[in-house]
């Protein structure tokens, strides 16, 4: 989302209600970094939100009604967040149906791909009708949940993945953005933090739910097909309780897709996707110095050049319409931000993958299993999410949060990154807890206190900002640590065990599951539940590394209070 060309809480309230514009008030960092809202007027078919004499949101749905809408939009989010990582237990399985072993990091990059979308999304919940925008993001969703489940081949699931992540990062920005516009300052941290507990907890369940389908007779789809059967119970809500809220009534619909950046969202999603496919296939498809992946590089540099100069010089498109809101990042406060949740969904999705995986080779666990030996970090993440939402309105303090979850962070991947066949399950338990307790200290604050520090004609821009950062976290760790992981784990498999293909090899990186495996002998087996261990090091260690870094830059960050 760019600069956004309406002021959401600047709303007319039908049926009577004065609406009245909410004062352009300026924090002590952002003097002249931010523009003021262009005078749109937004509409609210029902009693949503109101403004408070002294210009904040409060919110007026009450009672069963506002129960239904929170709720409703937090079934939505665990959408999201079920699909992000149901694959992360089902791998091998899915291998086992399609084969296509090269193609394996796909399943779980594609929705993070299609995820993308999330920076044009935003920006269309400042344009075009909220809610019929938000119900359409779930269409999409399902019809790409039906599209994985049911699918002949795995480049159909990969399809179907990606239409996923298109339609679920519309519904993530949809809950975001209704929630940050008919809730008030103080209460929106604690409702916000709902909505990334849900998540969250969605993302750890995740691999649980997918591995109780795949060990049961209705297989792996079931995974997806769960999705159409649970959108059809919250159907009524999302059709009748959601408010009708048009941020830009004024303008027809032509006019409202002319304010699109189109040449913005080409140059960012074609880049997005070079980048991911050149991480992805590199060292496993092709070589890191073959001429395939020179060239995908390169073309990646080219369109990030581009995708910079069109959000500073487009000469067709205003700024305040242009797609990134490239001004925010010239403070460094918002960079920071930014940056720490990116860390936060990388560390996150890192975890999530991996540590099932951990937990099938050393302990020959089942997909099952492995998944609820997620449990401990499940519950420190939501504990914290839920924790930070509840005290930072009240302490108005985020620095401390940022520094003591991004310490915890750098401690818990460096645990991780000394991990062996022998190591303890006390011990693994320990560093995920860790991992969640950093996870969840500032994984909700960043949405919130970024509010606070912008004014309210930006409130869709930093929606923006940090959901990129956090999609883009997910989709580079997933990608640069499933390649380290594929290419240390099957080179050295390959080399302790030259009997093997190269296939063969890059299989065994799957689970314990695979016939591959199971032709093993014992010795042979060991090999490779060593190797793999080792190769989950390494992923671990890209944790450590931008995890060190986010701590440094939270050092920086603000001492004074936003609330």
């Amino acid at each position: 989302m760019t600069a956004n060309t309406s002021n959401p809480h600047d709303v007319q309230v039908e049926e009577g209600s004065e609406a009245q514009s909410t004062p352009y008030q300026e924090t002590e960092e952002n003097t002249g970094d931010v523009e003021k809202a262009s005078g749109m007027v937004g509409a609210v078919s029902d009693h949503s939100a109101k403004q408070s004499e002294k210009g904040d949101t409060v919110r007026t749905i009450r009672g069963f009604k506002w129960f239904i809408v929170y709720t409703t939009l937090l079934s939505t989010v665990l959408f999201y967040a079920l699909e992000s990582t149901v694959v992360a237990n089902i791998q091998p399985s899915i291998v086992e149906t399609f084969g296509s072993v090269d193609k394996l990091p796909w399943i779980g990059t594609a929705v993070y791909l299609g995820g993308q979308t999330i920076l044009p999304t935003g920006r269309a919940y400042a344009v075009f009708n909220v809610k019929w925008y938000f119900l359409t993001a779930v269409v999409v969703f399902q019809t790409g949940s039906i599209l994985s489940g049911a699918a002949p081949n795995i480049d159909a699931l990969i399809v179907g993945r990606v239409l996923q992540g298109i339609g679920a990062s519309g519904c993530y920005a949809g809950a975001l953005t209704y929630l940050s516009m008919i809730t008030s300052p103080q209460e929106r941290p604690l409702y916000l933090s709902g909505v990334i507990g849900i998540w969250a907890a969605g993302s750890v369940v995740g691999p649980v739910i997918g591995g109780a389908f795949a060990e049961t007779y209705l297989t792996w789809r079931w995974g997806f097909y769960i999705n159409p059967v649970v959108a059809g119970a919250v159907a009524p809500g999302l059709i009748f309780y959601l408010p009708n809220i048009d941020p830009a009534p004024e303008l027809t619909f032509r006019q409202k897709l002319r304010s699109m950046d189109w040449i913005g969202i080409f140059v960012f999603l074609g880049g997005a996707a070079i980048f991911t496919t050149a991480l992805t296939f590199g060292g496993i498809e092709y070589p890191f110095n073959s001429a395939t992946e020179i060239v995908l590089f390169t073309l990646s540099g080219i369109f990030l050049v581009a995708f910079i100069l069109v959000s500073i010089y487009h000469p067709l498109v205003p700024r305040e319409n242009r797609l990134y809101p490239i001004h925010l990042t010239k403070r460094l406060e918002l960079s920071i931000l930014q940056y720490c949740l990116l860390v936060d969904g990388g560390a996150l999705v890192t975890t999530l993958f991996y540590m099932p995986l951990l937990f099938q080779f050393t302990r020959g666990d089942g997909p099952l299993e492995a998944g609820v030996r997620l449990l401990p970090f499940l519950s420190t993440m939501v504990a914290f999410c839920v924790l930070n939402g509840f005290l930072l309105p009240r302490w108005g303090y985020y620095m401390p949060w940022y520094a003591f979850g991004t310490a915890l962070l750098l401690i818990g991947s460096a645990l991780m990154a000394t991990v062996t066949t022998s190591t303890s399950d006390a011990r693994l338990y320990g560093y995920n807890v860790l991992l969640g307790s950093g996870c969840g200290s500032f994984f909700t604050a960043g949405f919130s206190i970024t509010q606070a520090l912008v004014s309210e004609s930006e409130l869709s821009n930093v929606i923006s900002l940090m959901s990129v950062g956090q999609t883009m976290g997910s989709i580079f760790y997933l990608s640069l640590g499933g390649s380290l992981f594929q290419n240390i784990g099957s080179q050295q498999i390959r080399r302790l065990i030259p009997t093997l293909s190269a296939g063969d090899a890059l299989q065994l990186t799957t689970g314990t599951s695979s016939a591959v495996y199971k032709a093993l002998g014992p010795h042979d087996q060991f090999i490779v539940i060593e190797q793999v261990t080792i190769a989950i090091r390494h992923v671990f260690l890209v944790v450590v590394v931008t995890s060190a870094i986010g701590f440094i830059g939270s050092l920086f960050l603000s001492r004074r209070k936003i609330y």
